[in-house]
């Protein structure tokens, strides 16, 4: 799969209040190909910059997909792999529970800045600028 623009999407600016997300539902056999996947990230950091926000989210087998399995956790760790290597510094990892993989972590000393289960925040170590509590970097969003 080729990932193409005829435009670039602009970075996420707080100074305009808007930020942009990208979700991807990871499906078995449909488009969980590492391939796929390496060539999407290195596309976004290509025209959105480094730190957009990527979701990637397990599927379920429902209506006319029931014939499919869910996504497996290994998958999904991959994927999250593959897009940090490609560059990007927001990688999560969603409809899983449990798991630390939908935590903001800092992208200079590694620490959970967001630690989320499901809908829910557990700690927030961002200081009022908008930085890591525990190094001071800066955290990309709207805060």
């Amino acid at each position: 799969m080729r990932f193409t623009s005829t435009c670039t999407i602009p970075p996420n600016s707080p100074a305009l209040g808007k930020w942009l997300e990208i979700v991807y539902l990871v499906v078995p056999t449909v488009n969980d190909n590492p391939k796929t996947i390496e060539a999407m990230a290195k596309w976004l950091v290509k025209v959105a910059g480094p730190y957009i926000p990527l979701h990637f989210s397990r599927f379920f087998p429902a209506y006319r997909l029931k014939n499919l399995p869910a996504t497996p956790i290994s998958t999904l760790r991959r994927c999250r792999h593959i897009a940090r290597q490609a560059g990007l510094k927001y990688v999560y990892v969603g409809n899983i529970s449990g798991s630390d993989l939908a935590s903001t972590y800092c992208p200079s000393c590694g620490q959970i800045v967001i630690k989320r289960d499901g809908y829910q925040i557990l700690a927030r170590n961002i200081k009022a600028s908008g930085a890591c509590r525990f190094c001071g970097t800066k955290i990309h969003g709207i805060w």
